[in-house]
């Protein structure tokens, strides 16, 4: 019968492998022994140097601010950065979007029927993107690297 690699039916080496490893870590030098939850510490597994003292949560002496204060060990994050002001060209692209948004929806409110609504509001809507999309487009390269050809040799 061919076994695939995802056929658990045999026997697990890989505790085996893991304990040879560590086994071999301990021969060269010191390894610090953590507590297993799932077995208690038997000959194999016990390291042949002995482990420091491991403090628990009860030897923690409380800090001064942790006595009276709930909320000394949670994490209080700074107050974030104020949001960047808007600039007259990104104003100008919002204000457009805003009126096509307008005329397509309902021009009677600024003062169009609705035959030239329609075709006004998308032009508008399509200035608004326009225009914000262009504004990302990268400017003239700086003074000093206009005049630069590339490597020279």
């Amino acid at each position: 019968m061919n076994r695939g690699p995802d056929d658990r039916s045999g026997p697990d080496h890989t505790a085996d492998e893991f304990d040879e490893i560590v086994a071999g870590w301990r021969r060269e030098g010191e390894v610090p022994a953590w507590p297993r939850e799932d077995r208690p510490p038997t000959e194999a597994h016990t390291p042949s140097t002995p482990a420091p003292p491991v403090p628990s949560a009860s030897d923690a002496e409380p800090g001064p601010s942790a006595e009276g204060d709930p909320h000394a060990d949670h994490f209080v994050p700074p107050e974030p950065p104020p949001l960047p002001r808007i600039g007259p060209p990104a104003a100008v692209g919002i204000t457009l979007l805003g009126l096509g948004l307008t005329l397509v929806l309902s021009p009677a409110v600024v003062g169009v029927s609705e035959v030239y609504g329609l075709p006004l509001g998308l032009v508008s809507l399509a200035a608004g993107l326009g225009w914000l999309v262009l504004r990302l487009w990268p400017g003239p390269p700086n003074d000093r690297d206009a005049d630069d050809d590339g490597a020279i040799l």
